[in-house]
């Protein structure tokens, strides 16, 4: 019988692989997503006025999406991409913890560049349906390192 139950835990650890490689693939296709995102907001921006310093900042394991600058203000984008039955809002998703991560990683770019600029932290919410993006909202001034 004990020999049986083992068979049986075998059996039932080999049907939770699939599933691990499901979430890898869905990782994979979430990723893409997210890319498609920036890219289309980048363009957006650059429509608006804004001139694209870099993607993808990243400094200790920590990413900025894109860095702009605009008239006399340096602007660091968080793009958000969602499906528009999420349950998460774009604006909801970057909380107390994920604004302090977007702090730490432009305080190492502001100071690695010497910038002088005035700093604003955006937001711009994407929407993908099926293969096809949109633009939903640019939400200046999202959040501020000095609100308290």
């Amino acid at each position: 019988m004990k020999e049986e139950r083992n068979r049986l835990d075998d059996a039932s650890v080999r049907h939770v692989v699939p599933a691990a490689g499901g979430l890898a693939r869905r990782r994979k296709s979430d990723y893409r997503m997210g890319m498609a995102g920036e890219v289309l907001a980048a363009a957006y921006l650059k429509l608006k006025g804004y001139e694209v310093v870099t993607s993808n900042y990243r400094f200790a394991h920590r990413e900025i999406d894109l860095i702009l600058r605009k008239d006399e203000d340096l602007v660091f984008v968080e793009v958000k991409t969602r499906a528009p039955d999420s349950l998460v809002s774009a604006p909801g998703s970057v909380d107390l913890r994920k604004q302090m991560f977007l702090y730490s990683v432009a305080s190492k770019y502001i100071h690695e560049n010497h910038c002088t600029e005035n700093v604003r932290f955006d937001i711009v919410w994407v929407e993908r349906k099926g293969s096809a993006c949109r633009v939903v909202e640019h939400i200046r001034n999202a959040f501020s390192p000095y609100a308290g």
